[in-house]
């Protein structure tokens, strides 16, 4: 386990938010799914998407489109999900 890593999911309550719903969704989200249920704007949850995405928690499953990138869980973010 990145303890490090771990140490800035848990600081921050709107990673866990967006890793959990996107750890509970039985098909991948677009960032319209998780502003709709998470209630905040499309700007914070595509800053905390690319955040995610960058340290390899999510996975953007269609990274070349502009607009309607969908995102799902890796490994490494199942893990981190069941640590927390």
């Amino acid at each position: 386990m990145d303890w490090k890593l771990y140490a800035w999911v848990k600081r921050g309550n709107r990673r866990k938010d967006v890793l959990k719903l996107i750890s509970n969704s039985k098909q991948p989200l677009s960032a319209k799914d998780v502003t709709n249920e998470l209630k905040m704007s499309l700007s914070q949850i595509s800053f905390l998407l690319k955040e995610l995405s960058e340290k390899e928690l999510i996975l953007c499953l269609n990274p070349k489109d502009n607009i309607g990138k969908i995102y799902r869980l890796t490994q490494k973010g199942e893990e981190m999900i069941h640590e927390i």
